[in-house]
């Protein structure tokens, strides 16, 4: 029998886990957030991608910005009966900054949601499904108040 309360708390430290790896820029803690490969896409369609190459191809997004800040709100866990899988819905707001080619700097947020599925892997939690469904984006020069 499957405790859901201390499930749902193993995924949102799995997630909050993942925020902090991207944001410190921690490839080998991203990584160990992930499964072998994951079903990734920005709508409902998804493609597997083997997560060495998921994690190095995330890595180098994040290093084109000086820095970010991830916010992740309104968590729905469900955990599949027998505790093999299961999924969530949270809410992610991205704060960044990021020096374009010619030297200007932008501020940018972006918000959205996020569609996780995870699985039981060595006795762990990890991801194997990431999606975004982008709600909105807002940049402006850095040296304007946000």
């Amino acid at each position: 029998m499957i405790d859901c309360a201390v499930e749902e708390v193993a995924i949102l430290k799995l997630v909050a886990r993942l925020a902090q790896a991207s944001d410190d820029r921690d490839s080998n803690a991203y990584r160990a957030c992930f499964a072998d490969a994951i079903a990734s896409g920005a709508s409902d369609e998804t493609v597997m991608v083997p997560a060495d190459d998921y994690v190095r191809d995330a890595m180098a997004r994040l290093e084109r910005t000086e820095w970010t800040h991830h916010r992740l709100v309104n968590p729905v866990i469900d955990v599949e009966p027998g505790g093999a899988s299961a999924a969530a819905s949270i809410d992610v707001v991205v704060e960044l900054c990021r020096t374009d080619e010619w030297g200007a700097r932008f501020r940018g947020t972006l918000g959205g949601r996020y569609r996780l599925g995870f699985v039981r892997s060595r006795g762990v939690w990890r991801i194997d499904r990431r999606m975004l469904l982008r709600r909105y984006a807002y940049c402006a020069p850095a040296d304007l108040p946000v």
